[in-house]
């Protein structure tokens, strides 16, 4: 990795992209897209670490309702 990377981030918008990030701004607490894609990329590093092998177990996970 570069030693100076870029602070900004840049995402082509495509339908798809568009429809993934509705379907995690519905399901999440997250308020602005900015936190959304924040946390999913928290998440996609942390799961980059695991070691080959390693068994991932979720639990917990609540969901908001929006709009009902």
């Amino acid at each position: 990795m570069p030693s100076k990377a870029s602070r900004s981030l840049s995402v082509r918008r495509t339908s798809a992209i568009d429809a993934a990030l509705s379907d995690i701004m519905s399901v999440s607490d997250a308020e602005t897209t900015t936190e959304a894609v924040a946390r999913a990329l928290d998440l996609y590093a942390a799961w980059l670490k695991l070691q080959p092998g390693t068994t991932v177990v979720a639990t917990g996970h609540t969901r908001r309702m929006t709009g009902v």
